[in-house]
């Protein structure tokens, strides 16, 4: 069984986006003014760009971007997310070829409801998919707007590759940790549930169909029957719709539609690392 570790070498894999890329697919981070005139006169306005900016100084580039839908009765709301990548640290396997990058998270708004919020993730270049590896030991952290500086942001981002690297270590009892069929269904089930927003996920009634069908890997690479295998393939189904659930009143196989809104991306990434995080604390 082959581990994984972090390395910092230059790599020239990692693709970043132009600011007119970003300013495509959310316009929001270059919001100039807050968005809700609700919020107080104390509130601190600091705009996504900014961060940005700061973050290409350390090294930091952006991979991904998205923001959520605008609310029909309002566009007060103004979440969005941005994905940072540093080409010069990434995940090998022993045999030196590249497994992941990893990322840092961001998500804001400009409308008082949210503050920066980093989170670690993960990109695995076999499916091109983004995770999100945070749970109850791998804590997010939060920065006021009001407590923004630059010496914060480099505290925050030292922060999070250290914690990476204690996230390989679980990466690798993931991957030594055999799944029975029991519990792949069990997970699977789980998976569902959390996809569509059921907490008291035991009481779903799910086809075994629908249970095979989630579970069947894309791809060769995540064949097998380890916790990693199994959390990368439900992972990946769940965010891109890539499964059935149930059927239609015509009787045909109903099909799950891809998760696009930002802030949904990451609950349910958060919410089923953590499921599958529990398989670890039984073993």
């Amino acid at each position: 069984m082959e581990d994984v570790m972090l390395s910092f070498r230059n790599s020239n894999l990692c693709k970043l986006m132009t600011k007119e890329e970003m300013h495509q697919n959310a316009p929001f981070i270059f919001a100039k003014e807050k968005t809700n005139p609700a919020t107080s006169d104390r509130y601190e306005f600091v705009d996504t760009e900014t961060l940005i900016d700061d973050m290409a100084k350390l090294g930091w580039g952006v991979t991904e971007c998205k923001q959520q839908r605008a609310n029909k009765r309002s566009n007060v709301r103004s979440f969005h997310t941005v994905a940072f990548q540093n080409p010069d640290v990434y995940i090998t396997k022993e045999d030196g070829t590249i497994e992941a990058f990893p990322r840092i998270i961001v998500s804001n708004s400009h409308d008082g409801f949210h503050s920066f919020k980093f989170m670690a993730g993960l990109y695995r270049l076999v499916c091109s998919n983004g995770l999100i590896l945070a749970d109850a030991e791998f804590t997010s952290f939060s920065v006021r707007h009001i407590n923004y500086d630059f010496t914060e942001l480099q505290k925050i981002v030292a922060q999070s590759i250290e914690l990476t690297h204690k996230k390989v270590e679980v990466i690798n009892t993931m991957r030594e940790t055999k799944m029975t069929l029991e519990q792949k269904e069990t997970l699977a089930k789980r998976a569902i549930a959390i996809r569509k927003g059921i907490k008291e996920w035991d009481e779903l009634k799910v086809a075994k169909s629908d249970l095979q069908d989630i579970l069947e890997p894309v791809r060769k690479e995540d064949e097998g029957d380890s916790l990693w295998n199994v959390f990368n393939v439900l992972q990946e189904k769940v965010i891109k719709g890539d499964f059935t659930f149930g059927k239609t009143k015509t009787g045909r196989a109903r099909k799950a539609r891809p998760i696009t809104g930002a802030a949904k991306d990451i609950d349910v990434n958060q919410a089923l690392f953590i499921a599958a995080s529990e398989y670890l604390q039984a073993a």
